[in-house]
């Protein structure tokens, strides 16, 4: 009879925790993925989305299918070889996670956040280009304009309030450090350098609707200051 009973109780807490599972959507989301040129308007680019459970690659405009993760989901996008730009996007906690309790109590809420089925990136991940060479203006004559010897481009520096992904002053790592902390703040993802001196510099973001934000970096690691 103990036999029978523990038979039965493991059979119940399995299908218990199969419904437990699938009640909050499963462990996998759809997002759709695009990628614009500093102009905002759409060009393609390969690019790869990682967490710490996975990576997944899609070309833009696109579909990609992302394993569930309380992670940040890195997007990195390449363009003829090159990297065009990058941004990283935080998962929220799905609503719906708690009427799990309801349906599968306790333990339906630990398989939920365990196997990721809680969280939730944003449905729509866009990704916006730091190499104006691909705005619409710059396609119009056909291919994007290079950066190789012979350019004037590339023999003179950038001076004080040109775009930040031109001036190469400025380091890769501290350019995306910096356009996280606009993004974070609904801001033109665009930068215009103010200052650079070694690892130190001072950039600009427009902000919709609301004075320009001056961004601080130390190497990576930068944050907003107020304007004087």
């Amino acid at each position: 009879m103990k036999l029978i009973a523990r038979t039965a109780c493991v059979a119940a807490c399995a299908l218990l925790l199969s419904s437990c599972a699938t009640i909050v959507g499963g462990k996998y989301q759809n997002v759709s993925v695009d990628t614009k040129a500093s102009d905002q308007s759409s060009i393609a680019a390969q690019c790869t989305l990682s967490n710490d459970r996975g990576t997944v690659s899609v070309t833009t405009p696109g579909t990609a299918r992302v394993r569930r993760s309380d992670g940040a989901l890195d997007v990195s996008c390449q363009k003829d070889g090159a990297q065009i730009g990058q941004q990283t996007y935080h998962a929220s906690t799905r609503g719906m996670v708690w009427g799990n309790l309801l349906f599968g109590g306790l333990i339906g809420i630990v398989v939920d956040f365990t196997n990721g089925a809680a969280h939730h990136y944003p449905d729509h991940l866009s990704v916006t280009s730091y190499n104006k060479h691909y705005d619409a203006a710059a396609m119009a004559g056909g291919a994007p304009a290079t950066m190789g010897s012979g350019s004037a481009a590339a023999s003179v520096p950038a001076a004080a309030g040109d775009l930040a992904s031109l001036d190469r002053r400025i380091a890769p790592a501290t350019f995306n450090a910096a356009q996280n902390v606009a993004a974070a703040r609904q801001c033109d993802r665009a930068l215009h350098v103010v200052m650079a001196d070694g690892a130190r510099s001072l950039l600009e973001a427009n902000c919709p609707g609301a004075e320009p934000v001056h961004i601080e970096c130390d190497g990576d690691k930068c944050v907003a200051v107020h304007k004087d």
